[in-house]
Order: C-alpha cells, then structure tokens, then sequence
C-alpha cells in the first residue's frame, strides 16, 4: 500500500495504475473503474443472452406442443409407420454392404492362401 511505500521512503510506481483511496468517497483508481465497467457490461450482455435464448427455448415448446395438437392420430401412425420403413432399407443396406465386404475379404483371404 501507499502508506508502506511512504514509511520505507519509496514512492508508489505511476505505471501501477492510479494510487489508492483513502476513504469510501473517493472515486475508484481508473484501471478499478475501468475493470468494474467491463465485467458490468459483461454481465449485461450475458444477462441479456440469457434471456434471448429462454425466450427462444420457449418459442421453440410453443410450437412443439401447438404441432403436437394439430396432428391427429392417423397422420401421427402415418409417421411412425414411414420412420419404420426408412429404418428398415437403411438396416437392409446395411446389412448388403456388409456381406458384399464379407465377400470380398474371403476372396482375397483365399488369393493369398492358393
């Protein structure tokens, strides 16, 4: 602190950044103003990025549950009957490349054995 500084006959270094306060009515040193100001900001902008993403998250449910409502149980077991299907021609493909890759590696494991 400045006070040890001055009992030691040193004087504060001017590059540490604008001495001390002396009482709670001093105004703050401008590097401690300035790093206050920031983080305010900061958090300012954290505060409203918060409440941009809840009111999207939010939006986002609405409209879940609004689609959810409309559809109706025949177009809902239509869905669920084409996600089926697409999940069985994936599985089938699958399933063909991996016999066509099962062939050729028992060709080439019978090349190098002859």
């Amino acid at each position: 602190s400045e006070t040890a500084l001055e009992s030691t006959g040193k004087r504060q270094d001017p590059r540490a950044g604008g001495g001390t306060m002396q009482s709670l009515q001093d105004p703050p040193p401008a590097p401690v103003a300035a790093d206050a100001e920031y983080h305010e900001l900061q958090t300012k902008l954290a505060v409203e990025n918060l409440s941009v993403a809840s009111f999207n998250l939010l939006e986002l449910i609405r409209t879940l549950r609004l689609s959810i409502l409309l559809m109706d149980e025949d177009t809902m077991t239509a869905e669920e009957e084409y996600q089926v299907l697409v999940c069985q021609k994936d599985s089938h493909e699958a399933h063909t490349k991996a016999d066509e890759a099962e062939e050729q590696w028992r060709q080439l494991r019978n090349q190098t054995l002859d």
